[in-house]
């Protein structure tokens, strides 16, 4: 439940921050940022995170993103789309958004498989297109970051009672 309440949190977070005003006419100082994050929904081809960010240069952020790909274990699990949205707060008060879509072509590889009901661990590498901020458009951007399934046995079925997800994203505006 606490889990479910700080993915719950951390939506929300998100969510607000992208409907909040632009109050800088420049783009973001910071071009990269460490990402940390849980999912909050998914199918057997679409991951939903939501989480908080910081930026090269001191933004703080919170992010938003879904990810289509091919079924989790496939060989080679391909990113075949997405969005990617994220909102940041310079130091200095200014605040400004940035949204991009994952390019198909990306990969999910399996670092920890996750034998007899272990955590499972995946590297998702994505290159985002059509990054635009409040004032630029047209830019580009990397996304690579480790997921890992927290999971127990529970009456003989093995179940996931959590994701996090934690690396970097970049952009060129």
């Amino acid at each position: 439940m606490k889990a479910f309440a700080r993915s719950s949190l951390t939506l929300v977070l998100a969510i607000a921050a992208l409907a909040l005003p632009a109050g800088a006419s420049a783009a973001p100082a910071s071009t990269a940022f460490t990402i940390a994050g849980n999912e909050y929904a998914f199918t057997s081809t679409v991951g939903s995170f939501a989480g908080a960010g910081l930026g090269n240069k001191g933004d703080r952020a919170l992010w938003n993103t879904s990810v289509q790909h091919d079924p989790l274990g496939s060989v080679p699990t391909h990113i075949t789309g997405g969005s990617f949205q994220m909102a940041t707060f310079s130091p200095t008060g200014h605040t400004d958004s940035v949204t991009g879509t994952f390019m198909n072509g990306g990969t999910i590889t399996t670092l920890d498989p996750g034998l007899n009901c272990t955590n499972q661990r995946f590297q998702v590498t994505g290159a985002l297109q059509d990054v635009s901020t409040n004032t630029t458009s047209g830019g580009s951007g990397t996304f690579s970051a480790v997921l890992t399934h927290y999971r127990i046995s529970l009456f003989g079925h093995c179940v996931i009672y959590n994701a996090r997800i934690a690396g970097m994203v970049s952009f060129t505006y």
